[in-house]
């Protein structure tokens, strides 16, 4: 979803020794990503502001301590998942810590403007795929999210959703299989998704390679 954006060692170094047009610009690139994470987990869109200002505020008071910037877009995300859930619990009058899968929601769906390219092309492929995402858990939809629509590593994947790195393939593997298995069950249509029209509707080309196969390459 989001290009590739990295930090400039210079600026990362500038920030840490306090210079706040540099802190600003850090803010400036990491606040629409955290902001339509947070969407994915609530709507609640002032609970999703409160968050993304309070690990800020943190970060810029710890910045010193945050040795890598390779380091930081995970410290960013464990630090907005853990307030922001923190957060929507005190919202809910929840008592425990973080909630599990039965008691928190992960919408990764398709859009509007993609549902309606399924319902116009009538690729009952589509259709066949958003009802499968609908039947993933949120920690399997965040799973999704972070590895194709981020672009991040399993390392940091884990980290995030707090899981081991092994534990994280399982999750990806077995989010994939539905999602596969609910493409190629689905009776053949006289207009054949190609990698290109299918990338188009789920917004990532890499999910969409994930889910044809190898033989997608072949398909534009």
């Amino acid at each position: 979803m989001y290009e590739i954006q990295h930090i400039d060692p210079v600026v990362w170094e500038a920030c840490k020794a306090g210079d706040k047009g540099a802190y600003a610009n850090i803010y400036r690139l990491y606040y629409p990503r955290l902001y339509n994470y947070g969407r994915k987990l609530t709507d609640n869109a002032v609970l999703i502001e409160d968050s993304i200002q309070e690990i800020f505020v943190r970060f810029w008071m710890n910045r010193e301590q945050l040795s890598a910037v390779r380091e930081f877009r995970s410290y960013l995300f464990v630090s907005f998942r853990h307030c922001l859930l923190r957060l929507l619990s005190q919202h809910r009058k929840l008592q425990g810590d973080l909630p599990d899968d039965e008691q928190y929601v992960f919408a990764l769906e398709m859009s509007a403007e993609q549902q309606r390219l399924a319902k116009e092309e009538q690729h009952e492929q589509l259709l066949a795929l958003k009802s499968a995402m609908d039947q993933l858990t949120p920690r399997q939809k965040e799973a999704i999210f972070f590895r194709f629509y981020e672009n991040m590593e399993y390392e940091e994947i884990a980290a995030i959703l707090q899981i081991s790195v092994k534990a994280t393939y399982k999750l990806m593997a077995r989010a994939i299989d539905v999602l596969r298995n609910a493409y190629r069950t689905m009776p053949l249509v006289p207009a054949m998704m190609t990698l290109a029209t299918l990338a188009a509707a789920l917004g990532s080309l890499q999910l969409s390679i994930a889910i044809l196969g190898t033989a997608a390459y072949f398909k534009f």
